[in-house]
């Protein structure tokens, strides 16, 4: 375990998802914010833009996210120069401004919601390019991470406005889980300790994966028996279209493996390729594993995407949002909320009996 990767991103998280008083207070003033998915405007004068730093930046984010099995970059990057930088492209949700200033020294501001919302500005300032670009260097993994959890809060809170939550409720009593089931989702098996959520629009699947096993010991946490349990699970759970068909990972890929946190607890992603078993089918995932401390297991969320021949990597944000909306239920405190409802549920039932 890197633990000063895992500090650093669990104080991450805490800055980019964390409440913000003195924006939200003018967050119903500001505009929408508008932009792609995964889409970064870079604003700064053409000379630098067509510099190394330039080159640096758009070899950086535009390199492959890592497990998506074709290529796709990380981000979309797009450039505007300072005299086009208008009312429009102010509106964009991410945006990251360089700024060369002979009178200040090389340093980074990170900013919400400046002039739409919900927005993140991550401003990089430097008395010549020499400078700007090795503060660039220095911060570049930090922007990074910083508008990729910003994107993931967005499309978590978008999806909280399409709740079903019937669905949801379902969850939350079979699994001590409470999530947020986005329209168009239904769910194709649910028992105590696995639920399987579906998506199937015309040509494409989204699909995604919670289940639990008691907790052990930190060796569950080794990235090859988090892959073995997936394939017990999908084996078992997961059929394909034919007999003797089903859902596995594919080895021969090397999956991408990182510490992260997760509800404030240490967890393990892992991303990588499934396949079918007897069959031609296959697609991109993404498994996260991490400790439920309120009921002493260990949670495994795994979210796959099945769209043939296309671009599959902001599908695959989509389900990471679904995943990061996971809540963990403490049991016992279920059922006294469950045992305190009922009991209300009959005191208003006495008290309507005692009026007629």
């Amino acid at each position: 375990m890197n633990i000063k990767r895992l500090v650093f991103f669990f104080a991450l998280v805490l800055f980019v998802t964390g409440c913000d008083s003195s924006s939200n207070k003018n967050v119903s003033s500001k505009p929408s914010s508008a932009g792609s998915t995964l889409e970064v405007v870079v604003v700064s004068d053409t000379d630098i833009w067509k510099g190394a730093i330039g080159t640096t930046i758009k070899d950086y984010y535009g390199q492959d996210q890592p497990g998506l099995g074709q290529p796709e970059p990380m981000f979309d990057i797009r450039h505007i120069a300072f005299n086009q930088f208008d009312d429009l492209f102010q509106k964009h949700r991410n945006l990251l401004i360089l700024d060369i200033d002979k009178t200040k020294e090389a340093k980074s501001n990170y900013k919400k919601d400046v002039w739409a919302s919900p927005q993140f500005v991550i401003k990089l300032t430097a008395p010549d390019k020499s400078a700007l670009k090795k503060l660039f260097e220095k911060e570049k993994e930090i922007i990074r991470e910083t508008f990729y959890l910003a994107e993931r809060k967005r499309i978590r809170n978008t999806y909280s406005r399409l709740d079903q939550k019937d669905l949801a409720s379902k969850i939350k009593d079979s699994m001590n889980i409470s999530m947020i089931v986005p329209e168009g989702f239904y769910i194709a098996k649910l028992q105590k300790n696995f639920v399987w959520l579906r998506r199937e629009p015309a040509k494409m699947s989204q699909g995604i994966m919670i289940y639990t096993q008691p907790y052990k010991s930190k060796s569950q946490f080794n990235a090859d028996r988090i892959l073995d349990r997936r394939d017990s699970v999908t084996k078992r759970f997961v059929p394909g279209p034919i007999d003797g068909s089903y859902m596995s990972t594919e080895r021969m890929y090397r999956p991408y493996t990182r510490d992260i946190t997760f509800n404030d607890e240490y967890a393990v992603e892992v991303r990588g390729l499934w396949d079918t078993e007897n069959y031609q089918m296959g697609g991109p995932f993404l498994n996260i594993t991490t400790y439920d401390k309120k009921n002493d297991r260990l949670v495994t969320m795994d979210g796959f995407v099945y769209h043939p021949n296309k671009p599959k990597r902001n599908y695959l944000m989509q389900l990471d949002g679904v995943i990061h909306s996971v809540k963990f239920i403490d049991e016992e405190e279920q059922k006294k909320e469950e045992k305190e409802g009922n009991k209300q549920q009959k005191e208003e039932a006495s008290e309507d009996i005692a009026k007629e």
